[in-house]
């Protein structure tokens, strides 16, 4: 996943100046559940020290067509991270912790976003210019995806006309859907994160007499893959 990128000075004084909070973050992409929470991994890519802030956004019909991300409050949240502001020096790592706070009926999404910030002022003035120039330039900002996992994980999908619904409890990663004949199958590759409640349009017509065979992912099995037949 790239970062995004803010400007915060003119492109003409960039190009002089080194980017702010030159980060990895490591996994991109985790889950926590009700019992065990996650540890998210911040290095540093620049020899000079960093503030590093994070902060989480709740994501709203994810994998799907109307996709967005909304501010949460902390005591809204389904996670909180922890810290939530740190310290990081030139080629070190932190490890940040995402800690289950409530349970969810459904798996939800959230981001967690990394943003290298000011640090605090500094009452001694030498140095004060390696330090201010350390806090311009391009501020780099990583989003890592977390998913958290109902307590009861009920995989279910539907057929509705011409769609495909997911009627579970769980995100079901979709890989491939086959159009079956008996024992022929026709597969058609898809790539799709199907949620609670969202549907997908079936890449076939539907045929009377048929089944559709799903391949698929689930989040706390990672790329471990499975079958379902869908009788229509």
């Amino acid at each position: 996943m790239k970062p995004l990128v803010r400007c915060l000075l003119p492109l003409s004084l960039l190009m002089a100046l080194p980017a702010h909070a030159n980060l990895t973050v490591h996994p991109m992409r985790t889950s926590v559940d009700a019992k065990k929470g996650a540890q998210i991994r911040i290095y540093s890519q620049s020899t000079q020290p960093q503030y590093v802030q994070a902060s989480i956004k709740r994501i709203v019909n994810p994998a799907g067509a109307g996709e967005q991300e909304v501010e949460v409050e902390p005591n809204e949240a389904a996670i909180a991270i922890t810290p939530g502001k740190f310290a990081l020096a030139g080629g070190g790592n932190r490890l940040i912790r995402v800690i289950p706070l409530q349970p969810v009926e459904k798996e939800t999404a959230y981001r967690v976003y990394f943003e290298g910030v000011r640090g605090p002022e500094r009452a001694d003035p030498a140095g004060e210019g390696e330090s201010a120039q350390a806090n311009v330039g391009v501020s780099l900002v990583w989003g890592a995806l977390v998913n958290v996992l109902p307590a009861q994980s009920t995989m279910d999908v539907q057929v509705e006309g011409n769609q495909l619904r997911n009627t579970g409890t769980v995100r079901v990663g979709i890989t491939s859907i086959a159009d079956c004949d008996g024992a022929r199958c026709t597969a058609h590759d898809v790539s799709r994160s199907l949620y609670p409640g969202s549907a997908l349009e079936l890449p076939f017509p539907l045929q009377p007499g048929h089944t559709l065979q799903l391949r698929y992912r689930l989040t706390r099995d990672g790329y471990r893959e499975h079958l379902h037949n869908v009788a229509l």
